[in-house]
């Protein structure tokens, strides 16, 4: 502890402390004291966080909450909260760009829920996007930057340094999904037989065998390695995923939703899969100490083990579908990630349960699953309806 001040901390509540500096004392003798409340696990936590705000004061960082600007309070958050790395990312990103700009000189106790509906509305406007192109944000677009401006004042409140998060009861567009491009089942059938014709890597291939066949998200192809196929099953297990964080690179981290699950592929998609793996383990040994990542053995990387990122599968398949070869499949060209909207339709129509497509999409949530192929499943239903008409004519 510094000679200039004396601080400790004080259990608020279960995972709540106070952190109290003293800073010096008035003409009275009275203790003058800085203090702060935090989240924090346990004590040991705390005091880490005691001997970063002492620090503060001590090199005049330390902004009182009644003095404290969003600017202030963002780099807060950004030292504080976690998210993932993707998710934090696109938040810093809406905050430097969009929300700093306009309300970062504000001190947080002057900003209401006013201001942050005027924040949506703005971007509910032509001329809202960034990237200069004509037209107006879109709806999940909109739903990201309040969900943005949304975090850093909920961490204040968390904090305490304000009594009520402003941007909580704020109402946003309702996000709306969009009808996709999708291949039809003859379409389907095309693209996973002409990529061998084509004389597409076999990589390649499996990529996009995967994608019809298991409907994973591009991130958790990405991310498939040897020990997640099971030969015995006839399947894959989707248990991680990739990402990109800025200044770091790719990083693995859970599935977007958290949760695993199995996925059975045809036994011609597993055997192409084995292939692959044999053609991996030959690359990697020759690779010898070059190898990188050496406890994976992933499905989809270079010849010393990197994985590939994400996006530079979706970079790939534009150029495939800009390509000679795709333009004589004859095929439209839609994004690699309807190649997942195409494959759950398919099954949709094909008589799959909801619950069942629910499991394979990897939904924690049917509604999320009845958002993108109710269309399908209302067909199906009303179908269903017509059962019973000769049921009705024979009563009558």
């Amino acid at each position: 502890r510094s000679a200039l001040t004396m601080a400790h901390v004080e259990q608020r509540g279960k995972t709540s402390w106070r952190l109290v500096v003293t800073i010096g004392y008035d003409e009275k003798g009275v203790p003058i004291r800085e203090r702060k409340t935090i989240r924090a696990k346990n004590k040991t936590e705390a005091e880490k966080q005691l001997s970063i705000f002492e620090a503060q004061i001590l090199t005049g960082q330390y902004a009182k909450p009644e003095r404290m600007t969003l600017k202030d309070l963002y780099n807060e958050w950004d030292r504080n909260v976690e998210l993932s790395p993707r998710t934090k990312d696109d938040y810093r990103n809406v905050m430097k760009k969009r929300v700093l700009p306009k309300y970062g000189h504000m001190n947080i106790a002057d900003i209401k829920p006013i201001h942050v509906l005027n924040f949506v509305n703005e971007l509910q406007k032509d001329g809202a996007r960034l990237d200069g192109k004509p037209g107006k944000l879109s709806s999940s677009a909109i739903s990201n930057a309040y969900k943005a401006f949304n975090s850093v004042l909920k961490f204040a409140k968390t904090m305490t340094w304000i009594p009520k998060n402003p941007a909580e009861n704020v109402t946003v567009p309702t996000v709306q999904h969009t009808e996709t491009d999708i291949y039809t089942p003859r379409e389907l059938s095309i693209l996973a037989n002409g990529l061998e014709e084509l004389g597409v890597d076999l990589d390649k291939r499996v990529l996009v065998a995967i994608a019809l066949s298991s409907a994973a998200r591009q991130s958790e192809i990405a991310a498939l390695e040897e020990k997640h196929c099971d030969f015995e099953r006839g399947g894959i297990h989707i248990r991680q995923s990739l990402t990109i964080e800025t200044g770091v690179g790719v990083l693995l981290k859970e599935t977007k939703t958290k949760r695993t699950r199995f996925v059975s592929l045809p036994d011609v998609v597993m055997g192409m899969i084995r292939k692959l793996i044999h053609i991996r383990k030959q690359e990697l040994f020759q690779a010898g100490s070059k190898r990188v990542w050496k406890e994976h053995l992933f499905l989809f990387g270079n010849e010393f083990g990197k994985p590939y990122r994400p996006d530079s599968i979706s970079q790939w398949w534009i150029r495939f579908t800009n390509s000679e070869g795709f333009k004589s499949l004859g095929l439209k060209k839609i994004r690699f990630h309807d190649l997942r909207h195409s494959s759950l339709t398919y099954l949709s129509r094909q008589g799959m349960r909801a619950k069942a497509v629910q499991e394979r999409a990897g939904h924690t949530r049917i509604g999320t699953t009845f958002d993108f192929y109710g269309h399908v499943l209302q067909e199906e239903d009303r179908e269903g309806a017509l059962h019973f008409e000769e049921m009705f004519k024979t009563g009558n």
